[in-house]
C-alpha cells in the first residue's frame, strides 16, 4: 500500500461541497475517501473528519486520532453543516496544495505576538527554533492595519503567541476572524494560536479556528478549547517550533514535536493537518518588504 495516503473521513453527502480539494490531492498523490475512523488505511498519517456539527472538544481528548491498527494521527475537524464555508474552504485549501505541486518550498513562518513582556520574551525563545524562512511581526513592530496588509501575501505558517479568547487574538488591539477574513489575500497554510480558547465555540457560534478555515483563510488551524497555562504553552511553542524545519505540515509537526500529550489536552486542529506548510508564490518576497523593525533597531544601526 502507498505511503502518505491523504484521508478524508465524512459519512453520507457530508463531503459534499468538497469535491474541488479532493480532486486536487488526486493529482499529487493517493487519497483515501473513507466513512469512518475505522476505515482509515495503515498508512494514512494525517485524517480531517468532516461531518456533525460537534466542535471536536466533544468527541476528541487531544488533537489526534487512534486509527484500528492502534496508530494515533492528527486529525482535522470540519463541520458538514456549513456548505457554503466548505466550498470557500475547499477553494482556499486547493490553492495551497497546487503550491506543492508548482514544487514550491516550505515558509515563510510569521510570528505573530502580543505586546506584553512575558510573549515577547517567549517569541525570542522561540524564533531561532524556526529552521524556515521567518518574518518577526509581532505588535511591537506592526499595527494592526499593517499586519492585516502583511499577511495578504498568503504565508506558509503564522503563529501567534500571547492572549487570546474565543472571538480571536487580543494582541494588535483585537484581531477577530471576521477582520482577516475580510483582508484576506492569498490563502495560509496554517494559522497556529499557541493562546487560550481560540477553538473555543462561544454559546454554540463557531470559534475563531473554525470560522478562519471556513472563511478560505487557511488550510489549517490550531487552537486551543479551553483556558491554557503560559508555562504549558512555553513547552508546546519550544516544540513545535523545534520541529517546523522537518515538518511538511502542521499535522507532520504535532508528530514531531517532542512533547508530552497533557500539553496538547486543549489543543484542536480545524481543517486539513496535511495542508503542505508552503506559502504562495511570492511570499517571502512580499514579507521582505514589510516594514516591522524592532523598536531599537534605528539606535542601534546609528
Amino acid at each position: 500500500m502507498p505511503e502518505n495516503i491523504w484521508t478524508i473521513v465524512g459519512a453520507g453527502d457530508a463531503l459534499r461541497g468538497l469535491e474541488a480539494l479532493i480532486e486536487e490531492r488526486r493529482r499529487v498523490g493517493p487519497v483515501c475517501v473513507a466513512e469512518s475512523l475505522d476505515q482509515v488505511p495503515a498508512a494514512a498519517t494525517c485524517v480531517m473528519q468532516v461531518g456533525g456539527a460537534a466542535p471536536p472538544s466533544i468527541f476528541l481528548s487531544l488533537p489526534t486520532a487512534t486509527t484500528r491498527n492502534g496508530r494515533r494521527v492528527p486529525i482535522g475537524w470540519l463541520p458538514a453543516d456549513r456548505k457554503n464555508g466548505l466550498l470557500a474552504y475547499a477553494s482556499a485549501a486547493s490553492r495551497v496544495v497546487r503550491r506543492q505541486a508548482l514544487g514550491l518550498k516550505s515558509g515563510p513562518a510569521v510570528l505573530l505576538g502580543q505586546w506584553h513582556e512575558r510573549t515577547l520574551n517567549l517569541v525570542d525563545a522561540v524564533e531561532g527554533l524556526v529552521d524556515l524562512s521567518r518574518f518577526r511581526w509581532t505588535a511591537e513592530r506592526l499595527v494592526r492595519r499593517d499586519l492585516l496588509s502583511a499577511l495578504r501575501c498568503g504565508p506558509g505558517l503564522a503563529l501567534y503567541f500571547g492572549h487570546a479568547l474565543s472571538g480571536g487574538w487580543v494582541g494588535y488591539g483585537g484581531v477577530t476572524a471576521e477582520t482577516l477574513i475580510a483582508n484576506c489575500g492569498e490563502p495560509l497554510g496554517a494559522v497556529v494560536s499557541i493562546a487560550c480558547e481560540t477553538a473555543r465555540r462561544p454559546e454554540g457560534r463557531p470559534s475563531f479556528c473554525e470560522e478562519l478555515v471556513l472563511g478560505g483563510y487557511c488550510a489549517a488551524a490550531l487552537g486551543a478549547s479551553a483556558r491554557t497555562l503560559h508555562e504549558h504553552n512555553r513547552i508546546l511553542a519550544r516544540g513545535l517550533c523545534s520541529a517546523l524545519g522537518r515538518a511538511q505540515s502542521l499535522g507532520d509537526a504535532l508528530r514531531l514535536a517532542e512533547v508530552p500529550d497533557e500539553f496538547f489536552s486543549h489543543y484542536r486542529i480545524f481543517g486539513d493537518p496535511a495542508a503542505p506548510l508552503i506559502g504562495a508564490e511570492h511570499a517571502e518576497d512580499a514579507a521582505k518588504q514589510v516594514f516591522a523593525p524592532a523598536p531599537d533597531y534605528l539606535l542601534k544601526s546609528s
